[in-house]
């Protein structure tokens, strides 16, 4: 047990100094953080330069298209507080089409006669890339095709507007004990989707580390150094472990940072006395594919190879991800919960679930003794592959080889 425990030591101190570790865990969560808010903030803000737009209409909407212009200039400003669109008429659309060609203007807009019966209308433009640019003129003609239509009908617009107020729908969790609180719906998305995330990159990370680690110490022969003074079990165990503890420092960090994140922006709130279990489920988790990195270490003399083959159990770890949607807008569901009892899907499948707050304590025990057991067996398979081939050099592994190890 004392050489597990150096061989933790070493490995988790060795790690956590290195500039890789220090860049992913303290500059990953703020890249990510910038990728995902930056653009939206880039969309939101006011625009700099003025937009033309030509107009090719009949004569006979003229008003309509003289309410739409003052809707546009009144809705729609500059920092500077003059109109961001400026309207140009043109009298046939091959015209307005040669304006956009040479860029005389933005784009145009085909408004035909019948557009209160059809609702028809054309929008050309060189680039259609801006969309903020024709939603906002496909809102507001919207609008004042609506309005012209209930004048029309000698209906009044103001009393349509008040009777077509929506209802306020509030939201309430209660708890076990039949306690209400005021509900939030994106806790239930946010939050199981925030320790999914935080869940793949940690195991991952740490997983790739492990299968690095035991391939380059086995390339360089370093790793017989070691077995002269520990058994084969025991350095296997002790870098498991020792990754493994440099995973859950990342997670305890960008959990931190994901959580602070949530609460300043006033998105989801988090139950603390769930944390616990969503620990289980990381730590089963991280075993389970540990231990197959570390067998997978001995297998490879090139990183290319390792690689290529690491990245189908990724493949196999990313489909919670991929269908993360479905699963936590459906946690009850015959399929969600049979995937719940698939030890490589189990513990990204309960952190959803347990996020969603869908699922009882028997299911959770259930699923925790399903995981300790398939870790244990994990550990033991791989323990036998380690043993046998991590001195193997020059020769390739057969599948039928492996088999026979495990056997053994």
């Amino acid at each position: 047990m004392s050489q597990i425990w150096t061989i933790l030591k070493w490995e988790y101190m060795n790690r956590v100094k290195t500039k890789l570790f220090l860049i992913t865990t303290f500059g990953l969560p703020f890249f990510m953080a910038g990728m995902m808010y930056l653009p939206t903030i880039l969309m939101d803000l006011e625009p700099e330069d003025v937009t033309e737009i030509g107009l090719v209409y009949d004569e006979s909407v003229y008003s309509l298209i003289d309410r739409f212009q003052s809707q546009m200039d009144s809705n729609y400003r500059l920092k500077d507080g003059n109109p961001q669109f400026i309207f140009s008429r043109f009298d046939s659309e091959k015209i307005a089409l040669d304006s956009v060609v040479s860029k005389s203007i933005g784009g145009f807009m085909f408004i035909p006669a019948s557009i209160l019966d059809t609702g028809q209308v054309n929008y050309f433009s060189l680039s259609l890339s801006n969309i903020k640019i024709y939603r906002n003129l496909s809102r507001t003609l919207n609008q004042v095709v609506i309005e012209q239509r209930m004048l029309d009908q000698n209906i009044d617009v103001s009393l349509v507007g008040q009777l077509s107020r929506r209802i306020v729908f509030e939201t309430f969790e209660i708890d076990e004990e039949g306690e209400t609180s005021a509900g939030n719906e994106l806790s239930s998305f946010l939050i199981p989707y925030l320790f999914l995330m935080i869940l793949f990159m940690t195991v991952f990370m740490s997983g790739q580390l492990l299968l690095r680690s035991v391939m380059e110490e086995r390339t360089s022969r370093t790793i017989e150094i070691l077995l002269s003074s520990v058994t084969p079990d025991e350095l296997m165990h002790g870098k498991i472990l020792g990754l493994g503890a440099l995973g859950l420092t990342q997670m305890v960090f960008y959990l931190s940072v994901g959580l602070a994140a949530t609460q300043y922006k006033e998105l989801a709130t988090i139950e603390f006395s769930q944390i616990p279990i969503f620990l289980i489920y990381f730590i089963s988790g991280y075993l389970f594919y540990a231990s197959i990195f570390a067998a997978m270490g001995t297998f490879f003399t090139s990183e290319q190879e390792a690689q290529q083959s690491s990245g189908i159990i990724s493949i196999v770890a990313i489909l919670p991800i991929v269908f993360a949607s479905y699963f936590i807008t459906n946690p009850g569901s015959a399929f969600t919960i049979g995937a719940s009892y698939i030890p490589p899907l189990t513990p990204f499948m309960m952190i959803i679930r347990v996020g969603t707050g869908s699922v009882e304590m028997p299911e959770i025990i259930y699923t925790t003794i399903l995981m300790i057991i398939s870790c244990w067996v994990m550990l033991k398979i791989s323990g036998k592959i380690f043993r046998t081939a991590v001195l193997l050099y020059g020769k390739k592994v057969t599948i039928k080889e492996v088999f026979r190890w495990i056997r053994s």
